[in-house]
């Protein structure tokens, strides 16, 4: 009985142990001139999110350093995938990172994260 006990405790406490797997979430964005879209993401705190960009009219790119992308991806045709992990809540603006024309400094992606 005491063997029994004993595999059930350990047992329990290997299950206790075990990390909890994250489920990742993806959201596409489309960049085009002189928008991308949708303009508003909202991500969950701590959770873990994929940002699929895909560009449909010229080169863009994005940087978003409060999230921790901090080097400029480059969007085109081909999508470009990041992952991000918010560690903190708040409204944060990504702009457009690569000149694209006339309407490039309106062109903004608003990112909420929130619990």
């Amino acid at each position: 009985m005491k063997l029994l006990s004993f595999a059930c405790a350990l047992a329990l406490g290997a299950l206790a142990a075990a990390p909890a797997t994250a489920k990742t979430s993806q959201i596409n964005v489309t960049a085009r001139n002189f928008a991308f879209v949708p303009s508003t993401i909202t991500l969950k705190l701590h959770q873990r999110t994929k940002l699929r960009f895909v560009g449909t009219q010229g080169m863009h790119g994005i940087t978003i350093p409060e999230l921790g992308v901090n080097n400029v991806v480059s969007i085109g045709p081909k999508p470009a995938m990041v992952n991000v992990t918010p560690t903190r809540t708040g409204t944060f603006v990504a702009r457009c990172a690569v000149f694209c024309g006339a309407g490039h400094a309106k062109m903004v992606l608003t990112i909420k994260v929130v619990k």
